[in-house]
């Protein structure tokens, strides 16, 4: 029992880990469109469940708030969402086939949207210091209003993420063993 403890915690502070250093990257690169912070989420989400998954997406963001941009804090219950349709979603299908974890970020990319775009237009006005604001700017610019930009960009970003951080959940599931085998012992 107490190892099955220390082997969560560990890895639920791998898939923390594997989000912070993803988020990071991103930003480094300044890669428009991708925010790869519950890459995490999602992994441990599948392989030990939706609670499991939304305690990483909480702590994730969390420790993004302290170390990148306090907005991050706003979009926590973003993070809880998507461990929880994750998780929801391996319990009853095989994450490990592309196809199942495709149409997984499609259902996950846009339920996840719809928890974020009103936390961007009533707590971060539009305004998340990721490369995203660009495009909300360009697509308010041309006449659009900022509903519809916010909503506009959340969508395709939160779209194109959810079926990227899927996709390599599922390659993680299917080469990593030790993911693999946890995977059939939920």
């Amino acid at each position: 029992m107490e190892k099955k403890i220390i082997d969560d915690i560990s890895m639920m502070l791998l898939g923390i880990f594997i989000n912070i250093i993803l988020r990071h990257l991103i930003i480094l690169f300044k890669i428009p469109f991708l925010f790869m912070d519950s890459v995490g989420t999602i992994l441990i989400a599948v392989v030990l469940g939706p609670i499991y998954g939304s305690i990483v997406g909480i702590a994730t963001n969390f420790l993004l708030s302290m170390t990148i941009e306090y907005v991050n804090l706003h979009f926590a219950i973003v993070n809880v969402v998507i461990g929880i349709t994750a998780g929801v979603i391996a319990k009853k299908y095989d994450f490990s086939n592309i196809k199942v974890s495709i149409i997984s970020g499609i259902v996950i990319g846009i339920i996840s949207s719809m928890v974020a775009i009103p936390i961007s237009i009533i707590l971060a006005k539009g305004v998340t210091n990721k490369p995203i604001d660009n495009f909300v700017q360009v697509l308010n610019n041309s006449g659009k209003s900022l509903l519809i930009s916010i909503t506009i960009s959340t969508i395709s970003s939160s779209m194109l993420d959810k079926i990227l951080s899927s996709l390599l959940v599922s390659i993680s599931i299917k080469s990593i063993p030790f993911l693999n085998k946890k995977n059939h012992h939920k």
